[in-house]
């Protein structure tokens, strides 16, 4: 639906502090072509910058050809490359509310922009990696995962 995209374009993004695209998403919001390799990610990011977005963190995960699974984070001025290991699971359902969720809570915390992310990369990662099946068709990802396999809850 193009108005939700517009919607999106015009009253959110400026208002956003972070902003956490797919690669499919980010294509639709900065109007490329598909996102296939880092440099895509880059241009998508300063498109979607641009739209007046304040941090851009497009989610490459495991679909980009990548040994690692890589989000991008684009300022203004520089980007940043979170690399973490790939995890191949369909047990994935909600990782990008609780990206967000994480990153959210780091911010509500004080951490910097740069460093929620850092945080919310390796909170996911585990809770993608010891995702579950919930029935024949989806599976949700497992948000105590980072508390008991990656001693999280350090002040984090």
């Amino acid at each position: 639906m193009p108005e939700n995209t517009d919607a999106m374009r015009d009253l959110l993004l400026p208002r956003a502090t972070v902003v956490t695209p797919n690669l499919f998403e980010a294509w639709q919001l900065a109007q490329t072509g598909p996102i296939r390799t880092i440099d895509d990610m880059k241009e998508a990011a300063v498109r979607i910058h641009d739209l007046g977005a304040k941090n851009v963190m497009i989610k490459g995960g495991n679909k980009l050809n990548h040994e690692k699974a890589v989000d991008l984070l684009y300022d203004g001025k520089d980007f940043t490359l979170f690399e973490s290991e790939k995890v191949q699971t369909s047990f994935t359902h909600g990782a990008g509310c609780t990206f967000a969720s994480a990153i959210t809570a780091q911010l509500a915390k004080g951490k910097t922009v740069p460093e929620a992310l850092e945080v919310a990369k390796g909170f996911i990662t585990e809770a993608i990696k010891h995702g579950f099946r919930l029935n024949e068709y989806v599976g949700p990802t497992a948000h105590l995962a980072y508390n008991k396999y990656a001693g999280g809850n350090r002040g984090e």
